[in-house]
């Protein structure tokens, strides 16, 4: 009977001491709490001299992103004619004024051509009716060279035909400008150093007028575009540096600096920001990034 008390009083003792174990005095588990949800422990990402990424214990501001080109232009021709000459391809470097694409315009320079021609005879036609203005007027009495009433010089204006020459050399004027126009346009070139993208055409090709050839991309004009809900707002104001990474190559990291804030807040809450990229030169329009604010 001893010896069975002995045992249930030891179990007892035991079962005691396991449960003091498991319990803090206030009544929480002892064992690793799960992070507060208001106040979490991140940490804080901040760039050296060097270009590297050293990230502090502290909390931080994260977020997703693209990048996007702050400046672009779509080039196309204005006139639906074979391409002659391709000169670039994708990702290449371009200068302003570089040649780029250029159409057979053969069709074009005759246009030209014929306009100057047209303009030629124009101004023949309206030297003489200034003679036979001259003669009209002579025929009526009157010198030419002195003061000429004003019934008299519209009278031989509209027997000479003076009016309807210059009319006529007016129109002459605006076609030739306008093939000379279509004729300078036949011809693409960079409108500023950049990027060459979205190159579809090939030579022979036959190209519809306003059908996009190409994207020239300014790299100096680079930057991130991320949304922060209307919450968070406060961590970005103007001026606010953040270091870029690129999803597709995290070992990189690109600092940007808040430049732009839409001053509107969308269906979900959200804002939509803007950051310039300090150097975006091998990074994609559309890359998807990951952002954090640099603590000074």
């Amino acid at each position: 009977m001893k010896l069975e008390y002995c045992i249930i009083l030891v179990t007892a003792t035991m079962v005691f001491a396991g449960c003091g174990k498991s319990h803090s005095p206030e009544g929480e588990p002892s064992g690793t709490a799960a992070p507060s949800v208001s106040s979490p422990k991140e940490e804080r990402a901040r760039v050296r001299a060097d270009g590297a990424v050293v990230r502090d214990s502290a909390v931080a501001f994260s977020t997703m992103g693209k990048v996007v080109a702050g400046r672009y232009a779509d080039l196309s021709f204005e006139a639906a004619l074979p391409v002659m000459r391709v000169c670039v391809k994708n990702g290449e470097h371009v200068s302003r004024g570089e040649l780029l694409v250029s159409q057979n315009a053969y069709v074009l320079r005759n246009a030209v051509e014929q306009q100057r021609h047209a303009v030629e005879e124009a101004r023949l036609q309206i030297e003489q009716a200034r003679l036979q203005m001259q003669d009209v007027i002579i025929a009526q009495g009157y010198d030419p060279d002195a003061t000429v009433p004003e019934n008299v010089h519209h009278i031989a204006d509209i027997k000479a035909g003076y009016a309807l020459a210059q009319s006529r050399l007016a129109a002459a004027e605006t076609l030739l400008a306008s093939a000379r126009h279509q004729l300078a346009s036949a011809t693409l070139t960079a409108p500023f150093d950049g990027i060459v993208a979205n190159l579809t055409v090939q030579p022979h090709q036959l190209v519809a007028a306003g059908e996009p050839v190409c994207r020239i991309i300014s790299i100096d004009e680079m930057m991130v575009e991320f949304r922060v809900m209307e919450t968070d707002l406060t961590h970005y104001p103007m001026n606010t540096r953040v270091v870029v990474v690129p999803v597709a190559d995290k070992t990189h990291c690109h600092e940007a600096v808040v430049s732009e804030i839409n001053p509107v807040v969308d269906a979900q809450g959200a804002v939509t920001l803007r950051a310039r990229l300090a150097n975006g030169a091998d990074l994609f329009d559309g890359m998807n990034v990951e952002l954090r604010r640099i603590e000074d």
